[in-house]
């Protein structure tokens, strides 16, 4: 999908537009030197990034949720949700390189969006309406993070690619969980797990 298909399929405006590309100047220059996305998918960051994180947000329909993104990496989805209108964001990452590069986002783009330079398996402090995220871990592992900053109303949305079905059955070894797969928008082999009463089978 081409970036005008994209700006159209999200009513992105004038000032989301340039934040956003912005965003991807400044990704690409630092992934010279700091891996932050495969060098491959540069030439085509749009349907690759831009496309794939926000398809996320015809799922989040309050702009007020609390969100959470786990392992965001390079603010993927985070910065790309802040800068979209959703308002609460709190970015979660454990190296320090990538929440570095986030946090200079958060300040140029002027967002409303939080960084923490942290291990996921820290206990949280608080807990989340909407929790997200892309290309972090298996799903069994997603999901222990998921329990631990969750309350019963949350709803995961993980984006996951061509061994979905797999990660599923592995998981359902571990875990009672409600999921509903959602064909990707920018892989044909991809899907979104949106995923809600997450239960431990060990009690």
């Amino acid at each position: 999908m081409s970036k005008a298909n994209i700006v159209s399929q999200f009513s992105l405006n004038k000032t989301q537009v340039e934040k956003i590309d912005s965003y991807l100047s400044s990704l690409i220059i630092y992934n010279k030197h700091t891996n932050l996305i495969g060098k491959s998918t540069v030439e085509n960051i749009w349907e690759r990034h831009v496309l794939d994180c926000l398809q996320l947000t015809k799922h989040i329909a309050n702009k007020k949720s609390k969100i959470l993104d786990l392992g965001t990496g390079a603010g993927l989805p985070g910065i790309l949700l802040s800068i979209t209108g959703f308002q609460k964001v709190l970015m979660v990452d454990s190296a320090k390189k990538k929440t570095d590069f986030v946090r200079q986002i958060i300040k140029e783009l002027s967002l409303t969006a939080k960084i923490q330079n942290k291990r996921i398996e820290t206990p949280p402090t608080s807990q989340y309406d909407i929790i997200v995220s892309r290309a972090l871990a298996p799903l069994t592992k997603l999901l222990t993070y998921a329990r631990m900053y969750s309350n019963k109303n949350t709803t995961s949305l993980f984006l996951k690619g061509r061994n979905a079905n797999n990660e599923i059955d592995m998981a359902t070894k571990a875990y009672f969980f409600e999921f509903e797969k959602i064909k990707s928008l920018s892989s044909d082999d991809g899907c979104i797990l949106k995923i809600i009463n997450i239960k431990n089978k060990n009690g």
